[in-house]
């Protein structure tokens, strides 16, 4: 086992035929210390509890924290998405119910396990979320834990909605003080690297993009598609088409209806080729309005002076995609989809212009041969 992360991703970039990047070697260079350490296990006093690395989508966060963890032993460090990690948390607290001080059951746990957690597109949006992390942070950290969480925000920005602002403080300065925040903010977009095309999104007003869906799907599941449901999560959801390796569905029937996070992780648990028909446009203009909170999942405002103003109209949906293309993005599940306009036109406007551009480049680099023979990751 090498004991330099920097010749790990020196050797990463010769194997992979990927450009030099200062920003990225800044990086290295700072992982570096934290693989060593847990390498020898020889943790130094006065070393970070982590890092946490933000900056703009393609940048190489992602690639970089999975080349750290994949050169590290299974047995001490874990790697998984954030959303699915807040879904294994409630999980566990639905288990732990009834038993005195069950997050720090958790932390237990966790910190018996690993040495290392990392965490990829951490955000918060929700403000359960925010308490649950900020006490499971503070436990794990005290045990010795150390984190490195990959966002495309920075701290003081993790939460947008002003409203909640005084309950993420103290997670904010937790990372602040306990952790390295590192911006990795160069100049080039690696996922807009020379790739080789591998089509799989199709535009068109009539119905060449089902066609063009019907021959893959049949060429990679061996059926000709029929009609069915799938149960997901204890729920029927319509289906275009079942195999045991392929699914599609309808944007309706996907992202349309009342679908969470745990949706798209069985999903993606399940199937290593999904398809999605008559994606919409997504963007719209948000309206001034008051709305209850407590509503289903999307329909939280955001203050602005005196006034409130309420997600677009498709804003709903827009976030359940872009859960649904984070998630398969992650696991290495390939994407099909047929899109009612073109893919850089497809969110314009609205709140999520942020969010969404972290979406169009992971769906730019999911159209490559590349990225479609990755192996599902189940790790």
């Amino acid at each position: 086992m090498q004991t330099e992360f920097i010749d790990i991703y020196q050797q990463a970039l010769i194997s992979h035929g990927y450009q030099h990047d200062p920003a990225q070697l800044r990086l290295v260079e700072a992982l570096n210390p934290v693989y060593t350490s847990l390498i020898s296990g020889r943790h130094r006093a006065g070393d970070s509890a982590g890092i946490y690395i933000w900056g703009p989508v393609g940048r190489g966060k992602t690639f970089l924290m999975d080349l750290m963890f994949a050169h590290l032993p299974d047995k001490i460090c874990l790697r998984l998405h954030f959303h699915r990690f807040m879904a294994q948390t409630h999980q566990q607290l639905t288990v732990l119910q009834g038993k005195p001080d069950p997050l720090e059951l958790i932390a237990q746990k966790l910190a018996r396990q690993y040495q290392l957690i990392c965490f990829d597109e951490f955000f918060l949006n929700d403000i359960a979320d925010a308490m649950i992390l900020g006490k499971l942070f503070r436990s794990l950290l005290k045990r010795g834990v150390r984190l490195i969480t990959t966002s495309n925000r920075p701290p003081e920005k993790l939460c947008k909605d002003p409203l909640f602002e005084d309950r993420v403080r103290p997670i904010i300065a937790m990372i602040n003080q306990q952790m390295r925040v590192f911006n990795l903010a160069g100049e080039t977009d690696h996922r807009l690297r020379s790739l080789t095309p591998s089509p799989c999104i199709f535009h068109s007003n009539d119905t060449d993009a089902e066609r063009q869906l019907t021959k893959l799907y049949t060429s990679i599941s061996s059926n000709l598609p029929r009609a069915d449901e799938v149960i997901v999560m204890q729920r029927p959801i319509p289906a275009k088409a079942v195999s045991p390796e392929c699914v599609w569905f309808d944007f309706e029937h996907i992202c349309m209806g009342a679908r969470s996070q745990m949706d798209y992780i069985e999903l993606a648990n399940r199937f290593s080729h999904i398809f999605v028909s008559q994606v919409p446009l997504l963007g719209s203009r948000s309206t001034e309005q008051i709305k209850a909170r407590g509503t289903e999942d999307g329909s939280e405002a955001v203050k602005a002076g005196e006034r409130q103003v309420l997600l677009g109209s498709m804003d709903d949906p827009a976030r359940r995609f872009i859960s649904l293309v984070d998630e398969l993005y992650d696991r290495g599940v390939n994407l099909f989809l047929s899109v009612e306009v073109p893919l850089e036109k497809l969110y314009m406007e609205g709140s999520l212009v942020f969010e969404f551009a972290r979406t169009y480049s992971r769906l730019t680099e999911m159209q490559s041969w590349e990225y479609q023979q990755r192996q599902p990751n189940d790790r």
